[in-house]
Parts: structure tokens; sequence; C-alpha cells
């Protein structure tokens, strides 16, 4: 272990004596999903000891996100929960490989820091009916062989075996938007001074932080690079007929369209090319045909990696969503007597555009572009219309209402046993209700289901009187984090789940019930600490986490 994390440790060890009476002060580690990465560290700065966010890269950056106004004055808890913003994809390999050096370097600071270990990951990349076999079995996923009898470079033990059955569960709703930057022009006189032409969107649709609309015949030719010109007849037909040229513009109005996506293993990009296969699936020539969509871009459609010079048609590629919303944006200024002109565009995380992104401290002034669904609506990227894509979707063996209680007879939305059917994947590909945005996901937690004493009491609320409140517990029930005002998420533009979800997950595995028609304790799925096989719930245990080694 580094010298670094030893010396965090002891600050939380100090701040658990300060508490007075408290279990000693403990840490978890995770990194995965770069969308969700600056409220997944609100969050946890609220519960327990403040971190720094830090993203993958070489060397590695920090990501400047405010503190949430809302947190409460005092330490939640002496506890520590770590994360690095690498991507969904490495988050993934992280926690089947449960090798932190998956994740390299977390800290700019001089010298080679890793976290010591690995709890958990976030990822809009949704695990599969394959994915778990892997995990359970042994395979190869995000280039991770695991294998029974691991010998080289990249392999390792089947971890079901070691940490228990794989827990995968949503924690938020999120919207992806396709962004841009509402400049498109600079033009700087021979004294330096600069004048700044702006896209002028139709003012029946203009909104203060974009509303460009887009069809889902256009923006498909956009990002298959059929459509090159924001002049092109098709963007000015979607937008009333009116011109995106701004009238003090003296110029024809010429702005290439330069593609930016991510370069590595992305959630973000998991659901975009997701969206593009089920919506663009009649054009010709369409790239995006994997109908679970893949994690990165197909190859005939990526260029140069930023900042390489741009290729019509093409996606010049940054890493993680921070890469993409930095590089969409623009800031370069023109030498004196010169023009510059940009016309990028991105998809990412809507909490990485305004008006979230200045909200929450991010160094980013994007504008989001209104997208046509399925019904023939156009619909902005925010919280509300994400959680009406979510619609009527349902827990498994959930029946109707809010309660999320376990009905083992309501199969058609899947069974609690698979972590794969605890995810939303065909009816969120090109969602139908009218107010619906078309580009949506979960965010999913992905972790494991058996962990050592000390790190099960993190995760979850140990059923010990008087214990700390388990991460996980805080993130479903305290009221900062998705239903007071403001809260965490919808400050961020993203979206709580609905209350039979919530109630779902925290009576299969944070509080599994015991009494009543249909328990969920016997399921054996709630998160547990090895030795005992204790839950969050007095009296009930998860035998099956008794003998594992734990995470």
């Amino acid at each position: 272990m580094s010298i670094k994390l030893h010396a965090m440790m002891g600050v939380s060890a100090l701040a658990a004596a300060a508490l007075g009476g408290v279990a000693q002060a403990q840490s978890i580690y995770g990194g995965g999903s770069s969308l969700v990465a600056p409220y997944q560290r609100q969050v946890a700065d609220c519960y327990g000891v403040d971190r720094p966010l830090y993203s993958r890269g070489t060397p590695p950056t920090t990501i400047p996100v405010s503190a949430f106004p809302g947190c409460p004055t005092a330490l939640s808890t002496s506890n520590t929960v770590d994360y690095l913003s690498t991507g969904s994809g490495t988050g993934i390999a992280a926690v089947y490989s449960h090798d932190p050096l998956r994740y390299g370097d977390v800290d700019p600071a001089a010298g080679t820091q890793n976290f010591p270990s690995v709890q958990y990951g976030l990822s809009e990349t949704a695990l599969s009916n394959a994915d778990v076999t892997t995990y359970n079995s042994g395979g190869v996923i995000q280039g991770v062989t695991l294998t029974a009898t691991p010998s080289g470079a990249n392999q390792y033990a089947i971890p079901e075996p070691l940490y228990g059955a794989l827990v995968q569960i949503p924690v938020a709703v999120a919207p992806v938007a396709l962004t841009y930057d509402p400049v498109y022009k600079k033009v700087a006189d021979a004294a330096g001074a600069v004048t700044a032409y702006r896209f002028a969107v139709n003012a029946a649709f203009a909104r203060s932080n974009g509303g460009l609309r887009l069809s889902q015949a256009t923006y498909c030719k956009i990002l298959n690079g059929q459509i090159t010109d924001w002049n092109d007849p098709a963007i000015t037909a979607d937008n009333g007929g009116t011109s995106l040229k701004d009238p003090a513009d003296p110029a024809a109005f010429s702005v290439p369209i330069e593609l930016i996506g991510r370069s590595e293993s992305s959630g973000t990009t998991q659901v975009t090319t997701r969206h593009l296969a089920a919506a663009c699936a009649s054009l010709a020539g369409n790239a995006f045909t994997a109908t679970a969509g893949t994690s990165t871009l197909p190859a005939t459609q990526i260029g140069n990696v930023a900042p390489g010079a741009p290729i019509t048609g093409k996606f010049t590629v940054a890493n993680g969503s921070n890469g993409v919303a930095a590089y969409v944006g623009f800031t370069a200024a023109p030498a004196p007597s010169a023009t510059l002109t940009q016309g990028r565009l991105g998809y990412v995380g809507a909490d990485y555009a305004l008006p979230n992104s200045s909200t929450n401290g991010l160094p980013y002034a994007l504008f989001t572009a209104d997208l046509q669904n399925a019904a023939g609506a156009y619909r902005a990227p925010t919280g509300a219309n994400a959680t009406t894509a979510f619609g009527a979707n349902r827990p498994p063996e959930t029946a109707t209402g809010t309660s999320g209680a376990y009905d083992p007879a309501q199969t058609a939305w899947g069974v609690r046993t698979n972590p794969a059917d605890w995810t939303r994947v065909g009816n969120l590909a090109n969602p139908t209700p009218a107010t619906a945005y078309p580009i949506v996901a979960t965010v999913n937690w992905i972790g494991y289901s058996c962990y050592t004493p000390a790190n099960a009491d993190v995760v979850r609320t140990s059923s010990a009187a008087g214990s700390a409140t388990g991460y996980l517990n805080y993130w479903f029930d305290d009221a900062i984090v998705d239903t007071s005002s403001p809260n965490i998420l919808t400050r961020a533009g993203l979206a709580p789940l609905p209350a039979a979800w919530q109630n779902a997950i925290k009576n299969t595995f944070l509080t599994p019930t015991t009494t009543g028609t249909n328990p969920t304790a016997p399921l054996n799925l709630a998160i547990a600490a090895t030795g005992t096989g204790l839950t969050g719930t007095a009296g009930a245990t998860n035998p099956s986490c008794v003998a594992k080694t734990g995470a």
C-alpha cells in the first residue's frame, strides 16, 4: 500500500476518534463511470470523509467538482468511499479481476499511487446474462481472463467462489446529451479584439442552454458521418426552416461538424450506440448495428485522438466524459486578424452540460440539443424526461405499486437471483413515451455479495445496534441524494430511481425480509460479511458468504 493511502486511512481513523465511540473508520475503493463520477463524489463526501475526484490518465488529473451545499455540517460517518473516474469498461474489469492495478495510477501527485483493493464499480454498460456466466464460471470480459487456474498476464481467479454472487443494481437514471458550444466562429481584428458568432436557434425552440433541434433521421445521418456541415438543409428543416447562422455574421454560413466521442471502453458509448442501433436501423449504411450497443465506437467511425486533426464524418476521440466535454468546448482564441471556426458535436452525460455543469462547479459551458424521440416529439435531456423514458419498468419479481415487495409469481421482468435482470436494456434503446428523452440508461452499481466484515459494514449498514450507516443504505435512504430540495441527483440533471426500485433493492440486498408470505432472506442475495454471513437485518444471514474470502 502506498504511503499516501496509509496517510488517508490515518486521517479517517482520526475522524472516527473525533466522533467518539464509533467503530474504527474504514475505506472502500471503486472506479468506473465518468458520467456519474462528480455526483458519486458528492454523495460519498456527504456520507463520509471528503476526497478529491481523480480521472484516469497519464498522468491522472483532478476533476473540479463543487461540494454539494446540502451536505450535513458534521460527517455522517467517518468512513471513506474512494472513486476513480475511469470509464465503465475499466470499472467492470477491476470488479471482475478484483485487481486495483486495473485502475492504474490514481493520484496526480509524484510517484505511483494505487488503490489497495476493489469493492465496487459504477457503469452504464449493463452486464448481460453472458457476462454473469463469465463472472460465475470463467471467460473473457473487458480484457480480463477469468479461469480456475490463472497463470499469465491478465488472468485472474473466477470471482464467484471468492466473493460470492455478482451484484448489479441501478442507482440512478441518466440522459446522454448531444452537446455543442453555442459559439461557432471567432474573428479577431488587427488589435486582437474578438467578435464571437453564435448558433441562432429558432426563438420558438430556444432555451437558455440550447434547444437546437435534431430529428432522428438527421442525427442518425450526422453520427454516421452522412451530414457533415451545420448548414445542411436537413438541420435547417428540423429547426423550423430557420438557419443556424448568427444574423450578425457577414460571411457565408458553413461550419463543418466535428464529431467527438470516447476513446476508451465507455458506458456512455454503449448507451449511445445501443440507441443508434434501434433509432437508425432503417438508415442505409448505418454503422451502429449491435442491438445491445458496444462500449467502444465502431472502428469505421473513429478518426484521430484529440487534439489530432478532424476527419470529416469520423469521431475525434477523447478520454472520459471530462475529456469529451472539454474538447467540445470552443476555448481557443484566434490570433490578431485571424478567424477560427469550430462546430464540434459530442455525446456526454447531460450533467456535463449547462445548467448542471455550472451548478456543480464543472468548467464546461456546453449547450444541448433537443432530440426527436420515437413518438415524433422533441425533448431535452432532463432528469424528468429520463424518468419518463424509464417509464413503467418494474424490478424483477415485483408486483405493481411502489412497495417493491418480492412476489416470485411476477416473473415478466425477470428474477431477482439473476444480476442481468436488474437492468433494463431493450425498451430503453428507443423509448416510446411521448415525453421521453430518447438516449437514456441506468447508472449501475456493480459489486459483490460477500465482503470482509469491515468492508461489509461500509457497503451496507450492519444489523448491530449503533452501527454507522452503510454507503448503499445512505444512497437510497438519505434525502439529500434524491428527495430534498435541492438534492444531488436532480441538481445534476440525473433522475432518482422510482420508489418501487429503491424498495426492491433495499429489501433484497441491504435489509432482507424474514417474515411475511414471500421473505427475501432465503434468496441469499443480501450483502453480507464473511465468516458470519451477517446481513443488514438482525437475525438474517446469507450462508453463501460464510466460507468466502470476501472483497
